[in-house]
C-alpha cells in the first residue's frame, strides 16, 4: 500500500503555522488572529446571531464563545438578544471594536502581504478558492455515508452520537 499523508494532519499543520505567524504579527495590537477574524466578521455582517456566525466560520459555538468572551469583556463587542428571536444572541461591534480593528489592521496587512508574497499572488488566489471549496465539500461529508476504498458505502456501525 502506498503512503498518503493524512489530509487532516497536513491541513492542521498548515493552519497552525499560518495562525502562529498571524498571532505574532498581530501581537502589538493585543489581538490574536482568531479574535481579529471574529471582529472583522462582525464588522462585515453587522449585528449577527452567534449561532449563524459560528456556522459561517465553520466552528462550534463553544469555540466562538471562547474567542468572543475577552472581546466582550474588553468592550470591543456587545451581545444582545436578536430582534427576530429573543433566544438568539447577536454580536455587535462597538466603536471601541472598530478602533481596535483599525489599530490591528496595519499589522494584519503586513502579515497578509508577506504570506501572499511568499506563496505568490496567483497561486494564493487559486489556493484560497480551493481551500474555501474544500471547506464546503468536507463540511458536506459530515452527514454522508463513509465510502470504502472500493467506492461502496461503509457498513461500519454508527456511534450513539450519530458519527462513526
Amino acid at each position: 500500500m502506498s503512503y498518503s499523508p493524512c489530509a487532516c494532519t497536513t491541513l492542521r499543520k498548515a493552519s497552525r503555522a499560518v495562525t502562529r505567524f498571524y498571532d505574532q504579527a498581530l501581537a502589538p495590537s493585543g489581538l490574536a488572529a482568531t479574535q481579529f477574524a471574529l471582529l472583522r466578521a462582525v464588522e462585515r455582517e453587522g449585528p449577527v446571531p452567534m449561532s449563524w456566525l459560528a456556522e459561517q466560520l465553520v466552528m462550534d459555538r463553544t469555540s466562538l464563545y471562547r474567542i468572543a468572551e475577552p472581546l466582550l469583556r474588553d468592550g470591543y463587542l456587545r451581545c444582545q438578544p436578536s430582534a427576530l428571536d429573543a433566544r438568539a444572541k447577536c454580536l455587535i461591534l462597538t466603536p471601541d471594536g472598530r478602533r481596535q480593528i483599525q489599530r490591528a489592521l496595519e499589522h494584519w496587512e503586513l502579515a497578509q502581504r508577506r504570506v501572499v508574497s511568499q506563496i505568490g499572488a496567483v497561486r494564493w488566489r487559486r489556493m484560497s478558492h480551493w481551500l474555501l471549496q474544500l471547506a464546503v465539500e468536507v463540511d458536506g461529508l459530515s452527514g454522508a455515508e463513509p465510502v470504502e476504498s472500493s467506492g461502496a458505502p461503509s457498513s461500519s456501525p454508527t456511534s450513539s452520537t450519530g458519527r462513526r
